[in-house]
């Protein structure tokens, strides 16, 4: 899908399939992901566009040829205390740091929600940082206050720990009502996005 709605001069997204990007499309996605994320900016190189779980599905800003903003997407099983709930997954979503506060971040989670709809999923989840968990809020994401997360997290090398973060984890209801969100920690069956 394509925002018709952009002035040749701004930025215009697309949500793509995972099969369909071409390596210059990973490559303009890393890219930005390392400026975005500087900490791990070692996990972006080259051709390499994810972290964790390779995305299903990616919203993607374009201005010209270049990235400018960028969310991933994966529908997967978590458990939430004893129930195992189908979701999507939601992460690297980042705007390009000069472009920050310009509205973009806002506009691409409007994407991220018709993406979520289009998945058939009930709920989205992502974790993020307690700095960056008021913006999620004002777009219709819903902190899971003293929730722990457990998950597996990979090396740039390959090597696995078990994660348990208490961080802040946020769901976005899509087609579920978010009373019918389990009671519990959330436990990945895998890696995040």
């Amino acid at each position: 899908m394509t925002d018709q709605q952009a002035a040749p001069y701004e930025p215009l997204f697309t949500t793509v399939a995972e099969g369909d990007l071409s390596l210059d499309d990973h490559e303009g996605i890393a890219a930005m992901l390392a400026r975005a994320f500087p900490s791990y900016s070692h996990w972006y190189q080259g051709a390499r566009s994810w972290a964790g779980m390779q995305p299903e599905r990616r919203v993607v800003a374009r201005s010209g040829d270049v990235v400018v903003a960028h969310a991933g997407i994966r529908r997967m099983f978590v458990t939430v205390g004893e129930t195992d709930l189908p979701v999507a997954a939601v992460g690297m979503v980042a705007v390009s740091p000069i472009l920050q506060g310009t509205g973009l971040g806002g506009r691409l989670l409007g994407l991220v929600d018709e993406a979520l709809r289009d998945l058939d999923v009930g709920f989205g989840v992502l974790e993020t940082g307690e700095e960056t968990k008021p913006f999620y809020s004002r777009h219709g994401w819903i902190p899971l206050d003293s929730v722990t997360g457990h998950y597996n997290d990979f090396t740039a090398d390959g090597a696995s720990t078990l994660v348990s973060s208490d961080g802040a984890w946020l769901i976005r209801p899509i087609r579920a009502a978010l009373d019918e969100w389990p009671v519990g920690d959330i436990r990945w069956n895998g890696q995040m996005v």
